[in-house]
């Protein structure tokens, strides 16, 4: 497909230092690789600007209709090609976090299995129309999801039988609704980063050990799994925002700082499932924390991906009390939430900005800065060597302080990672939280529209009574839904956000505390 060209459907900003190409809605683009992996291509633009984007962008100009023997082969090439049984493919190209508008979705046909049933596929604009892109970076769009699964079956009274063990209980205490945990509370550890290989050396793939502290069995996962994980969590449950991963990396995946970053992001990904009372009992979840047999988790993994209850089916898995909520009240308080959310989000980015900046500064500039004013104090010291009667005690405590800012500038280069970084890996994920939430809200919204569009039909005699007390309990029940979710988020907000930042100031008190001694020790040279 090399030379093949395109037309750019949405505008798209490349993050500015890497290897990403902005794009504008309706220019031309000639694409070298559209095999890059993970949804994006390789192309350049009329002006000769060359670099990665999203092959959800794009629109093929012209193409000739394939062969069927061509797309024979082309559907043979792409089945079970992304999630194989052994997922070979270790591929990161690309950002996560990467926004795709929502486009086109055709339902797939239906598959039986354990769980039984049918799942939504997306399908996008690419530059292989016949082969579709398995993970294109994307940012969930659960409203759609409601949409295109049934809102109208799940809020007007079709039943899903649901398994006691699937079946997730809210509590409400005047007023107040809440996740019920089913389970002890625990956590996972991800430890030991090590570099494997397949194909005799020829791939190459970061390996992760996970011990949940239930059990203390140790597992082997690749990010590839995470990624997988994370795109089962997103579909079953429309209603929790999921937490990010760490942004894909497109090279140096292999180098030490950058595996060890990434462990401790995985961390907080995991430390947030777990403390999640839905997340941490999710089936799916609890299979890729604790199974060992290689046989079981290709099977746990195919029933997950026919797992019948999806989206908005899983509201029926949610039992609380039947007491009706207040409409007005509810909607005041579902308003305020969503103006909140609103105005969070953007100082949060800009937070993530400003720590991400802080901590280039100091592994950079700062550290070349302090490095200039050593270089100074330690000219100095060799200028005044050259006179025989300058050799004395200043021209020794000036190289002493010379060392002290050069050691200082060492300081800077190696803090970020105890107080910026971790800072930056906790508001990733609220980051990634945030931006879910309209779309949870949204789910809410569509509801409740739903539910005054039947109190219309009852007035005017077109739907009975007893349809519209149903279809009002179903709306109470994603209303509930968001509102424990709502008191998870601030018991979260309030308990971790605050740990975060006391490490962060302690970190930095022991950092300066640190630059004290060295000048300390610096102004003694001058005393002897």
């Amino acid at each position: 497909m090399e030379g093949h060209q395109v037309r750019a459907l949405y505008d798209f900003t490349g993050e500015p230092g890497t290897a990403e190409l902005s794009i504008t809605a309706g220019e031309l683009l000639t694409v070298i690789r559209d095999n890059v992996g993970d949804g994006w291509c390789e192309g350049f633009n009329q002006s000769g600007q060359s670099g990665l984007f999203p092959a959800a962008y794009v629109q093929v100009v012209e193409q000739a209709a394939p062969s069927s023997t061509d797309v024979m082969t082309a559907s043979q090439q792409s089945s079970g090609e992304y999630w194989d049984d052994d997922w070979d493919d270790d591929s990161e190209i690309g950002q996560t976090q990467a926004y795709v508008p929502s486009v086109q979705q055709l339902p797939q046909q239906n598959s039986t299995g354990d769980y039984g049933d049918q799942a939504s596929m997306h399908t996008i604009h690419s530059v292989i129309p016949e082969r579709p892109i398995p993970n294109v970076p994307k940012k969930n769009n659960k409203f759609s999801t409601l949409i295109k699964s049934g809102e109208d079956s799940f809020l007007l009274g079709r039943m899903v039988n649901v398994p006691e063990n699937e079946k997730i209980f809210i509590e409400e205490i005047d007023g107040k609704c809440t996740w019920m945990p089913t389970r002890e509370p625990y956590s996972c550890v991800v430890t030991s980063p090590k570099k494997e290989s397949k194909l005799k050396g020829l791939k190459s793939f970061i390996v992760y050990q996970l011990t949940p502290t239930f059990n203390n069995i140790q597992v082997s996962r690749r990010y590839k799994h995470f990624d997988w994980l994370h795109e089962r969590l997103e579909e079953k449950y429309c209603f929790v925002p999921i937490p990010p991963l760490p942004d894909k990396q497109i090279s140096g995946r292999y180098e030490g700082t950058f595996i060890e970053h990434r462990r401790t992001q995985l961390q907080e990904f995991v430390d947030y499932v777990c403390r999640h009372p839905v997340l941490s009992r999710s089936r799916v979840w609890e299979h890729f924390i604790t199974c060992t047999d290689e046989k079981r988790w290709k099977l746990g993994k195919r029933q997950a991906e026919k797992d019948e209850l999806l989206g908005v089916n899983y509201f029926n898995s949610i039992q609380c009390p039947d007491v009706p909520l207040d409409v007005v009240k509810m909607e005041i308080q579902t308003d305020a939430f969503a103006r909140f959310i609103s105005g969070l989000d953007p100082i949060v980015k800009n937070f993530m900005s400003v720590a991400v900046d802080q901590a280039k500064k100091h592994q950079q500039l700062y550290r070349r800065e302090f490095q200039k004013v050593s270089q100074s104090f330690t000219a100095l010291g060799h200028a005044l060597e050259a006179d025989d009667s300058g050799r004395n005690n200043l021209t020794r405590a000036l190289k002493a302080t010379g060392d002290a800012y050069n050691d200082i500038g060492k300081l800077y280069e190696d803090q970020p990672k105890f107080d910026w970084e971790p800072l930056a890996d906790k508001f990733h994920i609220y980051r990634g939280i945030i931006s879910s939430f309209p779309d949870v809200i949204s789910i809410h919204k569509s509801a409740v529209q739903k539910r005054k569009d039947c109190e219309r039909l009852v007035s005017e005699h077109k739907m009975e009574p007893q349809q519209l007390r149903e279809l009002s309990h179903r709306t109470d029940v994603i209303a509930r839904a968001l509102i424990a979710e709502e008191t998870h988020f601030q018991t979260e907000r309030e308990v971790h956000i605050n740990k975060a930042v006391k490490t962060h100031l302690t970190e930095q008190i022991v950092f300066y505390q640190k630059i004290v001694d060295k000048l300390r020790e610096a102004l003694s040279a001058f005393d002897e």
